[in-house]
């Protein structure tokens, strides 16, 4: 069986943006803070913690953690992991989600360093 045929997405596709609300550099890594609004989750708050690949330019990985409440005070979390992908101002991250409401997603990410910006497109990986 083909990779492509292990990993199943549902067809909902969930679509949102983030405002970047901090970055905070160090000698390990870059720090990022986000925040938004998505359907499913309500009002999100994202954490990056990025660390650049030592052998390869532009490539890394990262680890983060994410929390949402609905208006109706449903509350969920997330630990996320991913890669990512820059070209300087902009960049590609990847990303799979272990959300505490038992659905783990897959996403993908383009981001806008100009704009403070982050676009999101997630759905819900079928077991």
């Amino acid at each position: 069986m083909s990779l492509k045929d292990q990993l199943k997405l549902e067809d909902q596709i969930n679509s949102f943006e983030l405002k970047i609300t901090s970055m905070t550099s160090s000698a390990s890594g870059v720090q990022v803070n986000a925040s938004g609004t998505v359907q499913r989750y309500g009002k999100v708050f994202l954490t990056y913690n990025f660390q650049n690949n030592p052998t390869q330019q532009e490539t890394g990985s990262f680890t983060g953690f994410g929390w949402g409440v609905t208006e109706e005070g449903v509350r969920n979390q997330g630990e996320r992991r991913g890669v990512f992908v820059s070209n300087g101002l902009t960049g590609t991250v990847y990303s799979l989600d272990d959300v505490s409401d038992g659905n783990p997603n897959f996403c993908i990410e383009r981001w806008d360093l100009t704009n403070e910006t982050i676009t999101l497109q997630f759905s819900r990986i079928q077991n």
